[in-house]
């Protein structure tokens, strides 16, 4: 700031001859007394100090303040204080780390979905993602940086893609992500898991037990009767096409393979899906014991028959009795599910094939075709059809002929075979046998019914009635081979079989039987009739035609025979005819999600692909590209993505294009990655899937570094050539955040905080010739360059050694502090050079005496000047952003420091300087002696220049303008006038109309890629995630559970938050799970232990997790059940009453009053202790996977025992629960500063700001942008306090000071009367100098933040300075001086040239920052710091005194009549002597 000195630096009065005495007796003692005795020790002691402290500081590695989160993130209020809770409980960082990879066109309005725009970005995105970084000799690629590469499932860590969301996963060319080891998990782990396992079997049951016509129909339990034929009407839908259509359905909707998705799309309150799921439950656990007591009781007789030495059968009984046994201890729920899964699939394989059977057997057979069989059949038995097979069958014939292939042995030859009955066993002579070719190996057909041999009893369990298994160890007792009369080696007896062919018994036994064999894909033999040519056409066909590939490098075994179970092979054989194009066409290790699709999601059919783009014109892709979006899983983790996020700069707009109303264009897309912070990654790489082997001695330092290399190779290949426009059609730029380690903003922050070395070089440079203009002469004697080079030395020294202070207690370097200090401090320590230089430069001697008497009079001056400096800095402590008050704190330092080097150190240089000058020594080259003892140097009165220093601007410029009386004066006065009201009135006007907010795009510069991202962020995807927190909520109030829900609920109901599915919210997908609607025991990891709520015992008290409904009060969302359309999403969790479970309703009808009153419910968990609580959250996490960052207690999850490294999501939770969040969440169109001020304060008043149930939001715009909902209140607060304090503090100093003057006679009263008024005045020029900075910033373009309030409030600081000396020395001069206009002219000849020095050397620093190539420090530096120079110096030296000019007041004029004092010669003479 600039520093002033007033009129006791240079005011030539003669002192009052009342004071002689009193002068005389005064000795140079004090400080300066003491400092012209002994120079030396303040030559070097403070530079040698300040030396010290500037090495210490600097030499910290950890100086510069890297982190954005410490510079711009509010640390006081409501929102701070949950934060530090939150961290407080969680820890600093909890990741995952985002990284936003963006792709544009590089044509302005052009288009990127091209099949040439989708190649560039698919080859970048390969290029990233193969992205690898070395360190300390391990290799780490992108699975062990990313947050999730597993399938959800134990043991796939590693085995999976990264988890990343992209507008790419539309597109089938995007398979490229999934390498081998990642479509193996796919198939193994997900696809026949949660597709095949679960709804096969259930389609068992929809048709055997929930149709009308099933086979089962009538056994229904009696409490499950109503649900008879419940599934008659979805059945028929997909089985019949006359029926689909003539039900509103297309023709295409008739497709028995979708029941598969019916079966797992139902609501658990279907009647179809509940008669399923109840049926399946009972009949598995009716097979299970059925065929373990089968078992038991067949061990039982063969039992009796082993112990009978007379029995001839007893060595037979013997072996079959321990094959049983074996069998037996196979037998369990797991076992049981699996083998009611083939056995449909062969029903299936039946029902399913019959169709394509008879077409493709029709075909083959077409006496009409070239390459008929039924010709080379007719050849090989000379036309004898009898002997041939008949050239078509009926679909009966044709599922029979299925049904013997699934029962045929299985064939090592080709594993698939053939179903046509045309070969012998061997499989190598067409037409001489009538066997298929292949099958599973276990023949499951069943048995002729003894009673009625026309019958088959093919139906599971068949064997339990002939054991009478139901009434065995009663008296009833009676199996079919009659008491005592067991003997299943009687060959004759006809009542064996019907258990020894029960599907049930052949397979368990077939599970202890080994064969040899293995899965080849070789060629079906032809016809062996030695005509070669016959042969050779009938070989061609076989092979080529009958000859399938189901075998791939995975079945084991494979190529060469090896010893397995006929039950291995079996299974081998169903699961490759599951994948086989009859069904659902899918092959192992080369599929994936993107070649096939489950549909689950809307648009998208089972076994089909997602659309390719290659070969297909740009509409069409445009076309396919208008679905909903999803991630690979087709909605089911996260449901539909919302658009906002991932698409910009569309045609049509984001949330209206549709199949209905296609994309036309598309700008702007980008992917979102998600890395692992560094502890995260350390307990990763120790995983035993990992590539290379697990890394074991990997620290979380080590860790940190391997992020931030991998982040910053990331960046740097997605945006290659990023400004290259001859680089392609598309431009690649990205972000990468800085959670876990350095990304782009810490770079950038790093980059800009200690990239202005060279301006600031330039400007001390400026500074210091400015000065060497000012202060040189060509006298010279009277030249004082080197000392003030010196004084320029000092004060750079002492504001680095005030940084390096700073920086040892705490306080880091930041962007703030870097891109202002330097640029200002040097200048205000060198301004206080300047009162000293001046001052001194003013004596009329060299002697001792008169430099002390100056001194003394300097010291008044630059220390109200620091006072007004640290005062105004101390003001800006009031903010509570990080970046403004730990830049004020290091100021206050820099300001202490100035003032000790310019007090108790210059001044040493300076009286070494006097001394030179009184030695006649000219400057710089001191070893000149132009004057002989300094004999024309100036001594006493005699070389005394008469008036004020004055100079040619003064004289030439100012004085005519303002001082000179005459019309120029007047004009120019009126012009003052009006310019200083017009400048308040467009400030006025521009405040209204300014910003607020500071962007990325404001930040970055424009030469950074990520400056490019930040603008595009801006235009056209400006999202950033956030987060709902809850604290130590009763979680076991179900009041609290809904009202947790209907806050989430509210939030993402507002404009700037993305859709999100309610389920998403833990405590809703908990409370669901607690209820019947729970569907986790659809697939179980174990299928003898149920994973719902419902089904979980608590220990405590043997109750189960079962929570319970209550009636909707809080109007909650209610789950979309309308299917039709496809609905990307579900809605909500609660129900209406129509759509409850019907066995809920009984219940409740019973508990709750007035039930039927109500329309609608939510599930809650009601009357549970914390323990039951903690329980039954834990069961749920280990069986669905669980949400809502719950604090898990170290060390006590279950290690993997099949993979080291690897661990179950079997923690234990802490409880009672500290800390809960929502799930991933966005907040959308955040355009503007002011959508994301509307975002916070729109969500807070439903969540912070709920005294009911305590939440808050977290995240990027909560953090960065939490400033500007009280900006301008901080605004106000601090101008008006820095306003404040200035008049104080000028008010003070006016009345101490001429108070203590000794040579003035008014009174207290009239001193403190217009001390006050001076403070008036000086404080209207801070008002006007604050709102004229504010209003001509906003209309530069400077937005509000806490940076440019700082840079206001130094305003107040620069305006006390300028108008706290003119106003002192127009109020203290000579009583004479009548008018204010003559007042004026004494104040302004004396100060306008150091205000003048002042303003310059403090404009140069601030000049310097306009050729800085960061758009940031010029917006929010350079602008309004220059308007701060130029405000403050017009309004202090042009406004200030035209308003002095006009108060001719009494009370105003508290200076001394000149006639009352004698000359200095005097008084100087006595002081002179000692």
């Amino acid at each position: 700031m600039p520093e002033k000195f007033t009129e006791e630096e240079g005011n030539e009065v003669n002192p009052p001859s009342s004071s002689v005495k009193k002068v005389m007796e005064e000795r140079p003692s004090g400080l300066f007394g003491f400092l012209t005795a002994h120079p030396t020790p303040f030559l070097f002691i403070l530079p040698i100090i300040f030396g010290v402290l500037t090495g210490l500081g600097w030499s910290k590695d950890s100086k510069v303040e890297d982190d954005v989160a410490n510079i711009w993130i509010p640390t006081s209020g409501a929102f701070f204080k949950d934060k530090d809770y939150m961290t407080s409980i969680e820890g600093d960082e909890v990741g995952p780390s985002g990284v936003i990879a963006m792709a544009i066109s590089r044509e302005e309005g052009g288009n990127i979905f091209t099949e040439e725009g989708l190649n560039e970005i698919t080859a970048r995105m390969k290029e990233v993602e193969a992205t690898e970084v070395s360190y300390n000799g391990h290799t780490y690629t992108m699975k062990d940086v990313c947050a999730s590469s597993d399938a959800g499932e134990r043991g796939t860590t590693y085995q999976y893609p990264c988890a990343r969301l992209s507008p790419m996963d539309l597109f089938e060319e995007t398979r490229w992500s999934f390498d081998e080891s990642d479509r193996l998990t796919w198939y193994k782990d997900l696809m026949h898991p949660l597709l095949v396992r679960p709804r096969i079997p259930r389609f068992g049951i929809l048709r055997n037990f929930c149709t009308s016509s099933g086979d089962n129909a009538d056994d229904l339990p009696e409490a499950l009767k109503f649900l008879k034929g419940s599934c008659d009407h979805d059945f028929m839908l997909r089985m019949s096409a006359e029926y689909a259509v003539a039900n509103g359905k297309t023709a295409d909707y008739a497709s028995p393979l979708s029941l598969m998705s019916d079966i797992g799309n139902f609501e658990m309150n279907y009647p179809c899906k509940i008669c399923i799921e109840e049926m399946y439950e009972g009949v598995m656990k009716q097979m299970t014991e059925g065929t373990q007591g089968m078992f038991k009781v067949l061990m039982f007789y063969l039992g009796n028959i082993a112990q009978d030495p007379t029995n001839p059968n007893q060595g037979e009984a013997l072996q079959l009795l321990s094959q049983v046994q074996k069998a037996l201890a196979t037998v369990d729920r797991a076992s049981i599910e699996e083998f009611w899964m083939y056995f449909v699939t062969r029903g299936l394989y039946a029902e399913l094939g019959a169709e394509s059977y008879v077409e493709n057997y029709a075909a083959a057979m077409n006496p009409d075709s070239d390459q008929s069989f039924y010709k080379v059949c007719l050849a090989i038995y000379g036309g004898d059809t009898t002997k041939c097979p008949p050239p078509t069958v009926t679909l009966d014939e044709a599922k029979i002929a299925l049904l013997r292939h699934a029962d045929n042995p299985f064939s090592s030859i080709n594993a698939g075979g053939n179903p046509f009955p045309f070969w012998d066993e061997n499989a190598a002579n067409m037409f001489f046998g009538d066997q298929p070719v292949g099958g599973s190996g276990i023949d499951m057909s069943g048995a002729p019914n003894p009673l009625n041999p026309a019958e088959m009893l093919n139906t599971p369990l068949q064997g339990t009635k002939y054991l009478d298994l139901e009434k065995f160890g009663t008296a009833e007792h009676t199996p079919f081979f009659g008491v005592g009369t067991f003997n299943p080696f009687d060959e004759n007896d006809p009542f064996w079989p019907v258990l020894a062919k029960d599907p049930v018994y052949v397979w368990f036994m077939a599970g202890i039987t080994e064969v040899s064999a293995s899965c080849n894909n070789n060629d079906i033999g032809g016809t062996n009739t030695g005509n070669d040519e016959l042969d050779q056409t009938t070989g061609f066909i076989a092979a080529n035609l009958l000859s399938p590939k189901w075998c791939t490098q995975y079945n084991d075994p494979v190529g060469t025979d090896e010893t397995r179970t006929k039950t291995h092979f079996a299974k081998m054989w169903f699961d490759l005819l599951i994948d086989s194009d009859p069904f659902l066409g899918i092959s192992q290790g080369v599929d994936d999600p993107y070649s096939f699709t489950t549909g689950q999601g809307c648009d998208y059919d089972l076994t089909k692909s997602r659309d390719p783009y290659t070969g297909k014109s740009t509409s069409s892709i445009l076309y396919n590209a208008s679905r909903e979006l999803y991630y690979i899983d087709e909605g089911e983790a996260i449901g539909a993505l919302d658009r906002n996020l991932l698409f910009g700069d569309t045609e049509p707009p984001v949330d209206e294009y549709s199949f209905d109303n296609p994309l036309q264009r598309v700008g702007v897309i980008q992917n979102l990655h998600f890395f692992n912070i560094p502890s995260k990654m350390v307990d990763k790489v120790k995983n035993c899937n990992r590539p290379g082997g697990p890394i074991e001695d990997l620290s979380e330092e080590d860790a940190e570094e391997v992020l931030k290399q991998f982040k910053k190779k990331f960046e740097d290949t997605w945006s290659k050539d990023w400004d290259d426009e001859t680089k392609g059609t598309v431009q690649f730029v990205g972000f990468v955040d800085d959670t876990g380690s350095e990304g782009t903003t810490q770079r950038a922050l790093n980059d800009v905080t200690l990239s202005g070395g060279t301006l600031m070089a330039v400007s001390f440079v400026i500074i210091a010739l400015f000065s060497f203009i000012f202060l040189f002469s060509f006298d010279a004697i009277e030249s004082k360059v080197l000392v003030t080079m010196v004084g320029v030395c000092l004060v750079i020294l002492c504001f680095f050694s005030a940084l390096g202070t700073a920086i040892m207690a705490g306080i880091k370097l930041n962007i703030c502090t870097s891109w202002t200090l330097p640029f200002i401090m040097v200048g205000i320590g060198v301004d206080d050079m300047y009162i000293v230089l001046l001052a001194l430069k003013g004596n009329r001697s060299f002697e001792r005496g008169d430099f002390i008497k100056t001194m003394n009079h300097v010291v008044v001056p630059v220390t109200m000047t620091s006072m007004v400096n640290f005062f105004m800095f101390s003001v800006m402590n009031i903010s509570d952003i990080p970046g403004v008050y730990k830049t004020a704190q290091a100021a206050m330092i820099s300001v202490a420091f100035l003032w000790s080097v310019i007090i108790l150190c210059f001044p040493a240089y300076c009286y070494l300087d006097t001394k030179r000058q009184q030695a006649g020594r000219a400057d710089v080259f001191f070893c000149i002696k132009k004057y002989k003892d300094g004999s024309d140097s100036k001594t006493n009165a005699s070389s005394n220049d008469e008036g004020p220093v004055t100079g040619c601007l003064y004289n030439c410029f100012y004085k005519p303008l303002i001082i000179k009386e005459g019309c120029l004066r007047l004009v120019m006065h009126v012009w003052v006038l009006l310019t200083t009201l017009s400048l308040l009135g467009v400030s006025i006007y521009g405040a209204t109309k300014g910003e607020v907010g500071l962007g990325l795009e404001d930040f970055f510069p424009s030469d950074n890629q990520a400056g490019e991202w930040a603008r595009h962020r801006t235009e056209y995807l400006a999202s950033w995630p956030i987060n709902m927190n809850w604290g130590a909520v009763d979680y076991t109030d179900p009041n609290t559970q809904m009202k947790m829900i209907s806050q989430f609920e509210k939030v993402i109901d507002t404009r700037h938050v993305s859709e999100v599915e309610t389920k998403s919210l833990w405590i809703a997908d908990f409370a669901v799970w607690t209820t019947r609607q729970c569907d986790a025991n659809f697939q179980r990891r174990d299928p003898s232990q149920p994973e719902c709520g419902m089904d979980l015992v608590y220990p405590g008290d043997n109750s189960t997790c079962e929570g319970t409904w209550m009636p909707n009060t809080l109007g909650l969302r209610e789950k979309i059940v309308i299917t039709e359309p496809c609905q990307p999403r579900e809605g909500g969790v609660c129900r209406p009453t129509q759509q409850m479970h019907p066995f809920d309703m009984i219940i409740l009808s019973q508990t709750v009053e007035g039930a039927s009153e109500v329309t609608s419910w939510c599930p809650v968990v009601q009357g549970w202790s914390e323990k039951k609580l903690k329980f039954c959250i834990e069961k749920w996490r280990d069986f669905t996977g669980g949400a809502g960052s719950l604090q898990l207690v170290d060390d006590t999850a279950t290690e993997n025992p099949e993979c080291k490294g690897d661990f179950f999501r079997d923690d234990e939770i802490v409880s009672p629960i500290p800390l809960s969040k929502g799930p991933s969440m966005f907040g959308i169109d955040l355009f503007t500063h002011e959508d994301t001020v509307d975002l916070i304060k729109e969500t807070r008043a439903l969540c912070d700001d709920d005294d009911e149930v305590h939440c808050w939001l977290s995240g990027i715009p909560y953090d960065y942008w939490e400033q500007y909902t009280t900006i301008y209140e901080t605004l106000y607060m601090i101008s008006g306090v820095a306003v404040a304090v200035g008049f104080v503090v000028a008010s003070l100093f006016l009345f101490i000071k001429i108070n203590s003057e000794p040579f003035h006679d008014h009174s207290v009263g009239k001193v403190f009367a217009g001390s006050l008024a001076g403070g008036f005045i000086i404080a209207i020029m801070c008002a006007l100098s604050v709102i004229t900075v504010i209003g001509l910033s906003s209309l530069a373009g400077v937005n509000l933040t806490a940076f440019s309030v700082m840079s206001y409030a130094l305003s107040v600081g620069f305006a006390v300075e300028y108008s706290v000396h003119v106003t002192h020395r127009w109020l203290t001069a000579p009583l004479e001086l009548k008018s204010a206009q003559e007042r004026v002219e004494y104040s302004m000849s004396f100060l306008f040239l150091p205000t003048f020095m002042s303003f310059i050397s403090s404009t140069i620093g601030v000049i310097c920052l306009a050729f800085t190539k960061f758009e940031f420090n010029k917006t929010f530096f350079f602008k309004p710091l220059l308007i701060v120079m130029f405000v403050t110096y017009y309004f202090g030296v042009f406004s200030l005194p035209v308003l002095l000019s006009k108060l001719n007041f009494g009370f105003l004029k508290l200076g001394h009549r000149t006639s009352e004092v004698l000359s200095d010669d005097d008084v100087d003479e006595e002081v002179v002597k000692e």
